[in-house]
């Protein structure tokens, strides 16, 4: 009878290891962050900080990826193409609202 070898796969190895699964998470979550319109005040600034966490070099980045079992110049250069080609949406979700303009002017006003 043939003795047949148990091969393992990339799925059973993530399921094996938890430690590398929650640093794949951070990831996931960061870039959650820089991708999507949340309507939480103050969300801007915390897209923004996650944009540049994947757009700047730091070694705390690299260490994720490392921890995650990804290459961090893979992992930007990706994320840097998805985000250039998504700019226009991002621009315009983000536009914000013209400072100083009138939401409302009563008739009385203009006289």
């Amino acid at each position: 009878m043939a003795n047949y070898l148990k091969i393992k796969t990339v799925d059973s190895y993530e399921r094996n290891d938890p430690i590398q699964s929650l640093w794949r998470n951070v990831l996931i979550v960061a870039l959650e962050d820089a991708v999507k319109q949340r309507g939480l005040p103050f969300y801007g600034y915390a897209r923004k900080a996650a944009i540049e966490y994947f757009t700047i070099p730091n070694r705390d980045f690299a260490m994720v990826c490392h921890y995650a079992g990804f290459d961090h110049l893979t992992v930007r250069r990706k994320v840097h193409e998805y985000l250039e080609r998504n700019k226009d949406e991002r621009e315009k979700e983000n536009m914000p609202a013209v400072q100083g303009e009138r939401l409302f002017q009563s008739q009385e006003i203009r006289q």
